[in-house]
């Protein structure tokens, strides 16, 4: 990973936390975010170890998750038809992370419930016809607690965590 791309990721996460700290359901995704494969920094290492390193492998862990999180968010919330633009990205990014998903090792038994949601609903997502709609166009897929299960344990998580760091 890149220096550049290593900030992007992080600026696309916190800017993410930001935007949804109060929304579980309706998330708001900006087309910025299709530009990366967070599926890929779920696991980053460094070679050197630098004070931001630690931190830095924490945030993206939980950050790519609740970004692949809101991505799916925004595919099974919304009114699709078969191989219309949204249905076809939906299908590219479900099909392209399921394989790193289900080889992801959580570093945190918490992150397993998170990861478990993903792989349901990228499965969901990667398999889904237009018999998987409902009469109105709406993917056939409960998101309730996969949603509010994120903003709790990730976002919550994140500001929780960062509010009790002593600045001296």
């Amino acid at each position: 990973m890149t220096w550049r791309e290593m900030h992007e990721v992080r600026r696309d996460i916190l800017h993410y936390f930001e935007e949804n700290l109060h929304e579980p359901m309706n998330v708001y995704i900006i087309p910025e975010y299709s530009k990366h494969e967070y599926w890929k920094y779920l696991t980053v290492s460094y070679e050197r170890e630098y004070a931001e390193t630690r931190r830095y492998c924490w945030l993206f862990e939980r950050g790519c998750l609740a970004l692949l999180n809101g991505l799916s968010l925004d595919i099974l919330n919304e009114q699709l038809w078969p191989y219309s633009r949204l249905w076809d990205k939906g299908k590219g990014i479900a099909e392209s992370c399921l394989p790193y998903l289900k080889s992801y090792q959580p570093k945190e038994p918490l992150l397993h419930e998170g990861k478990q949601m993903l792989i349901e609903a990228m499965s969901f997502i990667s398999a889904m016809s237009a018999d998987e709609l409902d009469e109105d166009g709406y993917p056939k897929f409960v998101t309730t607690d996969q949603g509010g299960w994120f903003t709790k344990n990730i976002i919550g998580d994140y500001f929780r965590t960062t509010a009790q760091l002593n600045f001296g």
